[in-house]
């Protein structure tokens, strides 16, 4: 009785399971593929945007000189945010810590040269700083979730992408302060896109960044949660806020000099605001017109 029983229940069990099993299996495979399908497009995407930007490379060369600096600045800025759209650079992050690890020498000073180039990189001159906030995010966020899988090297790596962020936050910030003390008059205007946010909020990057940490850290495990908040109570952020405080300093200074001297500067400050100059269709849009003009 007790056997029939059973046998039946099992059978009975396999029937209400084997529709909703063969379903689920047919979605997991829809989804392999479906991931697949996208990362396929991300490559070919990547692929179309390399073409394309060395297309406008080779354009600007024949830019007039005054013309060209601006137009090569852009068009690096239109990379980097469009390798931010495109997670490209949470990959590069996590491809070059793993090779870090593999590599096993200097983790630490590896990952916090590869992390200060990367920061640097992507935000350059544009030191808004919502912008340098959502970079240092993208770039520990991937550190702690490496570091929670890696736990033998997780201070290593913690510890190196942090002090490798704000690195490359300070080497940002100081960029920015010489090209607002050494760039023409005429185009000082166009490093800015939002003056009044810059202004209002770079003096607290260091609050920005240490807040950015807790944010990461709070959505880490325990363990690497711990190690996170222990290395951001360390005194790290005394020179990156002296450099931010220069930069807006100087950024006053020069735009309240352009202001006073030359009124129809303003005009170009509004329309380097509505520029966008990180929306990649509209820079692209600027550098066609200047190609435009030059070839008339």
């Amino acid at each position: 009785m007790s056997n029939n029983f059973k046998k039946d229940l099992i059978k009975r069990i396999e029937e209400v399971k084997k529709p909703r099993i063969k379903t689920i299996k047919e979605l997991l495979i829809q989804i392999d593929r479906l991931k697949s399908q996208i990362e396929a497009q991300k490559r070919a995407l990547r692929s179309d945007l390399a073409l394309l930007f060395n297309e406008i490379e080779k354009e600007v060369e024949s830019f007039p000189q005054e013309q060209k600096q601006e137009a090569l600045r852009i068009l690096q800025e239109c990379k980097l945010s469009s390798l931010e759209f495109l997670g490209i650079l949470a990959e590069t992050v996590e491809s070059a810590i793993l090779n870090a690890l593999e590599n096993g020498e200097n983790i630490e000073e590896t990952i916090k040269e590869i992390t200060k180039d990367l920061t640097f990189e992507t935000i350059n001159i544009n030191v808004d700083p919502q912008h340098i906030k959502n970079t240092s995010k993208t770039i520990l966020q991937v550190a702690a979730n490496i570091a929670e899988a890696s736990i033998n090297h997780a201070d290593e790596i913690i510890r190196g992408a942090i002090y490798g962020t704000k690195q490359g936050i300070h080497k940002s910030l100081a960029k920015f302060n010489e090209t607002i003390e050494f760039t023409p008059d005429e185009a000082r205007t166009l490093i800015i896109e939002n003056y009044e946010t810059i202004i209002q909020n770079l003096p607290h990057i260091d609050e920005i960044f240490y807040k950015t940490i807790e944010e990461v850290a709070q959505e880490s495990e325990p363990g690497i949660k711990e190690k996170i908040l222990h290395i951001a109570q360390q005194p790290i952020y005394d020179k990156l806020l002296t450099e931010a405080q220069k930069a807006v300093t100087s950024l006053k200074k020069s735009f309240g000099e352009l202001l006073k001297d030359a009124p129809s500067i303003k005009i170009s400050t509004d329309e380097a605001k509505k520029l966008g100059l990180r929306a990649f269709e509209i820079a692209k849009e600027k550098i066609q017109e200047s190609i435009n003009a030059i070839k008339k």
